[in-house]
């Protein structure tokens, strides 16, 4: 049996045919003359897209489908060099140890300089191989490396190399033992720039475009961030430097002579965590896109029927019959209706059976709506509910848009019966922006359904047992995982068990009556919570380049110093281990103080908060600042 279509979820696993799963759209414009930061957590695509638009990638893409490899010269198209930054050697190991800093700025920029020219001479040696150039088309180039290393001269490119390889090695020499001699000094950039300068003179190249990418740039320190920030902004419309950064790993935006790198001017900025939510429909295609490729890759091309390469076709949305349908088989539902029935009877005299119709023999959300209402300190009594509901006014319309998909959170606690997640769309955004995660729902939900006898010689839509079984065990893997993240990782999974369990008990407290339903993110004084505690800062700013919580663009847009709240949302991905909403519906104010204590604060300070959030209802205040808007219908 063929392997599940969905288990490679990381670039890195793919090989180097990963561009066979790569899709370019929506990304096609982001590369151009100006630097592009790509800034998204772990598993939003940002190595998939620098390691697909990388020059090993492409030209293997170009032949092996006998493409035409002289439009990747031309100025439409670019060549680049990819290079993931190795933090266990550069960042925490290039400091320190009694060296001065601008000592270690030479040897990181000398090292950086080295491994990105080394790519370079990679694909210059694979363009002679393949007979695109001669081995005379790059002598001088070798001649002028050679020299601003001051190594022996040499015309050959395997001598170079074997140059280059020492020059990594006296490198790596200093950095264990800075008594050993220290490797030749170079300024950010200096070779790459003139190795490619040389070889545009080269006429297949002379209206190349070149880009250095550089991939998980958060390992890198301070210093070293300022060395390629300059280079960054020294970028010409021939040599492009882009970087791809966790969310909140960019430490500085200063160069090295102090400037400002900034946006727009100097670079475009993408999140593709936000963007999943600003352009929904734009990434549930792109979703769909990449499954395609998946699924067509695994049928070989051989496939009978069009929905079988279509993963809407397996993640079928169930909607909310089946779920109703087993409330409604619940002996404890019966208990919420004669509840329901007992405050009718204490208020209507005479003939109750045409209001019982109307509110107590419905289906169970309509249910528990009416009694959630009803127990709204006297502010909905039986007759105005009886004559809204026979009416369907526009109040009643609201009260079901608002309240009836919020219900199901409620009575999957009180009928003790697990939440179901199914659906193409409910999946998209579980993953909150974050490509892997989708994947890796996708996986646990074709593993779950091969267990249950599921065959791509038959396939078949997956059961909602199945897709529900995924989306669970996904979330409880995610949240298991929290506590390995560096830095403040123990921190950071004791605060989102925290406030998981704040947004759950606010879902399923039946004295709120529904009230605010789906609460699933909260906003606060973030320079507030700063001048309360920077330890509790950092922590929280920590929550957001793990994508433990994600802050709302439209705020992190604003001007900084203006402002007074910022919205964060946790991962949806933990939303099902929590039993709470996937929809952006709602958000809780929570003050900085409180805050500090949920990601500082001991065991029984942490409980105190959260029990008094939970049954904190909302003030005036806050309550106009609440969001009603719903991504998606129930």
């Amino acid at each position: 049996m063929k392997q599940n279509p969905f288990n490679r979820n990381r670039a890195e696993q793919m090989g180097e045919t990963s561009w066979k799963y790569f899709v370019r759209e929506p990304f096609s414009n982001l590369l151009s003359e100006k630097p592009l930061i790509f800034e998204g957590s772990r598993g939003c695509g940002k190595t998939m897209f620098f390691l697909c638009n990388s020059w090993k990638e492409v030209f293997s893409e170009y032949e092996t489908n006998k493409q035409d490899i002289n439009e990747l010269f031309g100025s439409d198209k670019f060549i680049a060099f990819y290079y993931k930054v190795d933090g266990k050697f550069v960042g925490k190991n290039l400091t320190g140890k009694g060296v001065e800093d601008w000592e270690w700025q030479t040897v990181f920029n000398t090292y950086f300089n080295v491994i990105i020219t080394k790519e370079i001479f990679s694909f210059l040696n694979h363009c002679i191989v393949k007979g695109y150039i001669q081995t005379s088309d790059i002598s001088e180039t070798i001649q002028r490396i050679s020299n601003k290393i001051e190594k022996e001269d040499t015309t050959t490119l395997e001598k170079l190399l074997v140059n280059l390889d020492k020059i990594l090695d006296e490198v790596e020499c200093f950095s264990n033992d800075p008594e050993k001699a220290k490797p030749i000094g170079l300024h950010a950039g200096t070779l790459v720039n003139l190795t490619l300068e040389n070889i545009r003179k080269i006429p297949l190249f002379s209206s190349s475009r070149f880009h250095v990418f550089i991939d998980e740039f958060e390992e890198l320190n301070q210093l070293q961030q300022k060395q390629l920030n300059t280079l960054l902004k020294q970028s010409k419309y021939w040599l492009v430097y882009d970087i791809g950064v966790k969310t909140n790993g960019r430490y500085t935006n200063e160069t090295m002579s102090g400037e400002i790198i900034q946006e727009p001017h100097d670079f475009q900025h993408y999140y593709p965590e936000v963007d999943s939510y600003e352009r929904r429909e734009t990434y549930k295609k792109l979703l769909s896109s990449i499954c395609k490729k998946r699924l067509e890759d695994y049928f070989s091309g051989d496939v009978n029927d069009e929905n079988y390469t279509d993963i809407t076709y397996y993640l079928k949305d169930y909607g909310n019959l089946e779920e109703l349908d087993e409330f409604s088989k619940s002996s404890r539902f019966n208990h919420l209706k004669k509840e329901l029935q007992k405050i009718i009877e204490e208020n209507i005299k005479g003939d109750k059976t045409e209001v019982i119709e109307a509110l107590v023999n419905k289906p169970p959300d309509i249910v528990r709506m009416h009694l959630s209402l009803l127990k709204r300190n006297g502010k909905v009594n039986v007759d105005s509910l009886y004559k809204a509901a026979i009416n369907e006014t526009k109040q009643y319309r609201d009260w079901k848009h608002n309240m009836l998909f919020a219900t199901h959170f409620l009575l999957c606690k009180e009928l003790d019966i697990v939440k179901k997640y199914s659906g193409f769309t409910t999946y998209a955004m579980l993953s909150s922006g974050v490509i892997r995660s989708f994947l890796e729902i996708c996986e646990s939900a074709f593993e779950y359904a091969f267990s249950k006898g599921f065959t791509f010689d038959s396939p078949r839509p997956l059961t909602l047992e199945e897709q529900t079984e995924a989306a669970h065990y996904v979330s409880q893997s995610k949240v298991s995982k929290i506590e390995g993240f560096i830095p403040d990782g123990i921190l950071l999974k004791r605060f989102i068990l925290a406030l998981g369990k704040i947004f759950y008990l606010k879902h399923t407290d039946p004295d709120s009556t529904l009230g605010e339903p789906e609460p699933n993110h909260f906003f606060t004084k973030t320079l507030d919570l700063q001048t309360v505690s920077e330890d509790a800062k950092r922590v929280l700013d920590n929550a957001v380049m793990h994508n433990v919580l994600q802050l709302d663009l439209p705020t992190k847009e604003k001007n900084a110093g203006t402002l007074e709240t910022s919205d964060y949302h946790i991962n949806h991905i933990y939303c099902p281990y929590f039993k709470i909403s996937h929809r952006r519906k709602r958000k809780i104010y929570i003050e900085p103080n409180d805050l500090s204590i949920l990601l500082l604060g001991k065991s029984n300070e942490i409980d105190k908060v959260i029990r008094s959030i939970s049954k904190k209802p909302s003030s005036p205040t806050v309550q106009g600042k609440l969001n009603f808007e719903s991504d998606d219908p129930a």
